[in-house]
């Protein structure tokens, strides 16, 4: 079993999270973009696990803000 680093942030997928491809999450700071994405392990409301090349990844949606 390969030791890859965990990594917990919060956000939203600016694209749907599609193995074979990067992910990109817009987090508070900035945007992130990953390495190709190998495994969606779990999707739910809250929460999307997913594993890439080199990092195991928990996102914590972002909840949508209200449109005014």
């Amino acid at each position: 079993m390969e030791n890859k680093k965990m990594l917990e942030i919060k956000g939203t997928p600016l694209y749907p999270v599609t193995v074979g491809m990067p992910a990109v999450i817009s987090e508070e700071d900035g945007v992130r973009r990953t390495s190709r994405v190998l495994s969606v392990k779990e999707i739910s409301q809250t929460e999307i696990f997913f594993e890439t090349l080199n990092t195991n990844y928990l996102l914590h949606l972002a909840a949508k803000k209200a449109a005014v």
